[in-house]
């Protein structure tokens, strides 16, 4: 069977079309699934009234986030609508390329990785990636029913991954909240977190080392902690002449808790550090969390507070920011009125959720080797082994 290699330029097309007078639902682009309904994502609108400017995409056109395509922000919209004008919109050629195929195709590890240095800009600020750098990337294209045919198996195998594991932290995150509620139910006390001896601290905003990168040093993610579970994996690198504070050094046992996400469900979620490599450092959007030692709180309850229905409703409201990121600020959180549980139910709690999070920890363990497995099926996909 005859695979032929081409430059993505050569099967793609930039689209412009903007919305004008055109009245049509409004979809986000994200890392994790692709085209989804702006106002699911965010839980409420964020966008502006005057949509006139918003870019039209058609059903079966790509699009991607600008700036954020080296994350696997990028996705093939399910019905004609319009997103923002941060991202970059393209058709295919469908002759030669199945959207399906493409897009696990652009998504994979392999092409992921690729991104970063077709990026421009300063490394105090994220680097965009313009369609016409993305075209230079290299594509393998097999005949069109082989292209469905690969789509369609690595499609099913994902299905399969997203559920097992999906489901399975859903059920961790309901039992923390409702080991929280039972012990917190019999509490007439409740007060705001800065006055319980709680603090946050964050790092600074670092910019992608790109090619002058140092050969040590790496900064967290917000997708490192916004999960629930730490990913270690989850790092960038810092430019070479930048000198971190070492205040900054993220430590094992630190419990970290998210300020700013592309999604409001992901913000002030936190996550404990389990291990860590030398020389990682917060950024601007992750908060360290401090517990003072006469607080009547702790590091694991404030753990379990952050999945508390209350606290995530609080969130919700409080939240602000629009145009693809949300944030809460410091004040915010620190101003929750949290429930005091009497010292024995806070004992037992700790207890508790310390095997909840070993239980995360396994969970952590198994999806990364699921992952890698995938990860292997879909570098022999577009290697033509399968």
């Amino acid at each position: 069977m005859r695979w032929e290699t081409v430059r993505l330029g050569e099967v793609v097309s930039p689209v412009s079309s903007r919305a004008g007078a055109r009245e049509l639902p409004v979809y986000s682009v994200t890392k994790h699934s692709g085209f989804v309904p702006s106002t699911d994502y965010f839980k409420k609108q964020v966008f502006s009234q005057d949509l006139s400017t918003y870019k039209v995409v058609e059903k079966g056109q790509f699009a991607y986030a600008t700036i954020h395509l080296d994350e696997g922000s990028i996705g093939v919209a399910p019905e004609a609508c319009i997103i923002s004008p941060m991202y970059t919109v393209f058709s295919v050629d469908q002759s030669r390329v199945d959207a399906g195929y493409l897009i696990r195709l652009m998504k994979s590890p392999k092409a992921v990785a690729q991104y970063s240095r077709l990026g421009r800009g300063t490394v105090e600020r994220r680097k965009s990636i313009s369609l016409e750098a993305l075209g230079r990337l290299e594509v393998h294209l097999p005949p069109l029913p082989e292209q469905r045919r690969i789509a369609a198996i690595l499609d099913e195998a994902d299905d399969v991954r997203q559920k097992a594991t999906g489901f399975r932290r859903h059920a961790l995150e309901e039992l923390a909240a409702t080991l929280v509620i039972q012990a917190t139910s019999a509490s007439n006390t409740r007060a705001p977190l800065s006055r319980l001896g709680v603090s946050l601290s964050a790092g600074l905003s670092v910019g992608d080392g790109g090619l002058d990168s140092h050969p040590d040093h790496r900064v967290l993610k917000v997708s490192a902690v916004s999960r629930g579970a730490f990913d270690a994996t989850e790092t960038k690198s810092m430019p070479m002449d930048y000198k971190p504070p070492t205040a900054h050094l993220v430590r094992s046992g630190d419990l970290l808790m998210t300020r700013a996400s592309g999604s409001l469900d992901l913000i002030a979620r936190s996550a404990f550090v389990t291990q860590i490599h030398d020389h990682v450092y917060l950024p601007d959007k992750i908060w360290r969390v401090e517990v003072s030692p006469d607080s009547p709180l702790s590091k694991r309850f404030i753990d379990g507070l952050t999945r508390h229905p209350a606290f995530r409703s609080y969130v919700e409201n409080e939240a602000s920011g629009a145009s693809g990121v949300r944030n809460i600020s410091q004040a915010k959180v620190l101003s929750y009125e949290a429930p005091v549980p009497p010292a024995a139910s806070l004992t037992a709690l700790e207890g508790q959720l310390v095997m909840v999070e070993e239980m995360r920890e396994s969970l952590a363990v198994r999806a990364e080797t699921v992952d890698e497995l995938f990860a292997s099926l879909q570098h022999r996909a577009f290697r033509g082994e399968l």
